[in-house]
């Protein structure tokens, strides 16, 4: 008995000690109540675009004014911006290329059960996580989305980054996988690391040449890695968020962590009913909950930009609840 006592002794210190940091403020600046679910956010010079799901997606300059609405195809769940004649990635459509005034150029999809879950776009080509089909390249030519190579994973592609000369795919249950793709036309695995829950989404903090990335995992929190020269990850630490691993994705209520952006010291995770957390990560092998916000929507993307004054601009597609914009300094 004493011994338990003890433990939630120190739980409560631990908790205490990590929601209280007088030095950070986090302010909600703007809310749009998108006529979709807000799934995702890209960022591109002074546009924002936010995939909207059923409402397709809708860009917003820095002013907040609302300066395109397109909804082209069905279930929109990412995008890549593309220099303004962006690529979506469609859950029923697959890739889906627009024009700047929204006509369709092409679509590219694989097969009638699989899912694109997101895309980005390098000059010409484009890499999408697509599925059980893994890594997925194409290429935009005379406005065609010609296939150029895939390259299967073990699990379920639910997100990718570009960092270097490599994509880096969250798996879904089978982990992080780093792709090499210097050669897009027969991309090769470098490395794969198991995460301890759902491997949903990734963000890659690059500084005094190391790379770090951060890992959403659903109910394990969010976890950190170190890629060497090579780009093999290492295991640095887990945060839980107070979540347990064990509990089923897609919860009704409470927290499930979705994605997670860098903000300087900073990780901002968008989870799930919980809304906002922010940690800090000064130390890449021990980050700290410093603050939760709840948002009243279902948190599922998010991005950051940083400003002149060093502060930072959030950036939350907040679900049912539409965008959020924050201020974090």
């Amino acid at each position: 008995m004493r011994n338990t006592l003890m433990i939630a002794f120190l739980l409560l210190i631990d908790t205490v000690s990590c929601t209280v940091q007088p030095s950070l403020q986090i302010k909600e600046i703007f809310h749009s109540d998108t006529s979709g679910w807000a799934h995702d956010v890209a960022l591109e010079g002074e546009d924002i675009y936010v995939s909207d799901r059923q409402g397709g997606f809708r860009v917003f300059d820095r002013t907040w004014k609302v300066t395109r609405v397109s909804a082209p195809v069905r279930d929109v769940i990412s995008l890549a911006p593309n220099s303004g004649t962006p690529v979506l990635a469609s859950r029923f459509e697959g890739l889906v290329w627009l024009s700047p005034t929204g006509r369709i150029y092409d679509r590219y999809s694989i097969g009638d059960v699989d899912i694109a879950n997101a895309v980005q776009a390098r000059g010409a080509l484009l890499f999408a996580a697509y599925g059980l089909h893994g890594l997925v390249i194409a290429r935009m030519s005379r406005n065609r989305i010609l296939p150029v190579s895939s390259l299967p994973t073990a699990g379920w592609s639910h997100d990718l980054r570009l960092s270097q000369n490599q994509a880096l795919l969250a798996d879904w249950t089978r982990g992080i996988r780093v792709v090499d793709i210097q050669n897009p036309e027969k991309p090769s695995e470098i490395a794969s690391f198991p995460t301890l829950a759902t491997s949903i989404s990734l963000a890659v903090k690059e500084s005094d040449g190391k790379r770090i990335v951060a890992v959403a995992e659903g109910h394990a929190g969010i976890s950190l890695f170190s890629l060497d020269s090579d780009g093999r990850p290492s295991l640095l630490s887990r945060n839980f968020l107070g979540l347990n691993p064990a509990d089923p994705i897609h919860p009704e209520s409470g927290g499930w962590v979705h994605s997670v952006a860098w903000a300087g010291r900073y990780l901002i995770a968008a989870n799930w009913k919980r809304g906002l957390a922010v940690l800090d990560a000064t130390d890449y092998k021990k980050t700290e909950l410093v603050l939760e916000l709840p948002t009243g929507g279902t948190a599922l993307g998010i991005k950051t930009l940083r400003r002149n004054d060093g502060s930072y601009l959030v950036f939350l597609a907040d679900g049912e609840a539409g965008l959020r914009i924050f201020s974090l300094q």
